[in-house]
């Protein structure tokens, strides 16, 4: 079994499920903490609040406030980034299926905390770090980190920003380049050793 995604799951999960026989995390989100401090204070602070509120309300069974995936500098999202218009392009699927571009708020509160980084030397599996020379969303120290730290971590710096690595995006055919590579050459190891 592989896993590719983009999110601290992957590296969650390349430490603990022996099931995998690779990983490849693309624009990586392996800090939590790291994440949250790149937001604007203004917007932060109204995150944490609609978080709290949203919180408040599951406990009397209210409906989860949502707040928006992406929006421009300023906006009330979890990416206020100026590429986050651009992001939420590419992200739309092009055959009219139903999604939403949000998050409860209520997810944020564990969020911050979650600091898979910090399991990086636990890695147990061959892991590509797919890592843009630009993330404005993923801290780039961070997933920089898990690549130094993960043993036999491949890293791949791609051009361009978060969601360059994405279809539409700049590096998506480097990208997908790599990443088919990286599998082709540890999944037939993998599948190949007995068990």
């Amino acid at each position: 079994m592989t896993l590719t995604f983009a999110g601290m799951h992957v590296l969650e999960l390349a430490v603990s499920d022996n099931r995998l026989a690779a990983a490849v995390a693309q624009a990586p989100l392996t800090d939590g903490l790291a994440a949250a401090m790149m937001s604007k204070p203004k917007n932060g602070a109204r995150l944490f609040g609609l978080a709290l509120l949203d919180c408040v309300g599951s406990l009397f069974g209210r409906q989860p406030i949502y707040i928006p995936g992406h929006g421009r500098p300023g906006d009330l999202s979890i990416g206020p980034t100026p590429d986050g218009p651009f992001g939420e392009k590419l992200m739309t699927p092009e055959d009219g299926t139903p999604w939403h571009d949000r998050v409860a708020a209520r997810s944020l509160l564990s969020f911050s905390w979650r600091r898979p980084v910090r399991r990086a030397a636990s890695v147990r599996v061959p892991f590509l770090l797919v890592v843009p020379e630009a993330d404005s969303i993923a801290p780039v120290p961070a997933a920089l980190e898990v690549a130094r730290k993960a043993p036999g971590a491949e890293l791949f710096r791609s051009v361009g920003g978060h969601y360059d690595v994405y279809q539409g995006g700049a590096s998506f055919a480097d990208v997908l380049r790599t990443e088919v590579d990286f599998l082709h050459r540890h999944v037939k190891t993998a599948a190949a050793a007995p068990p």
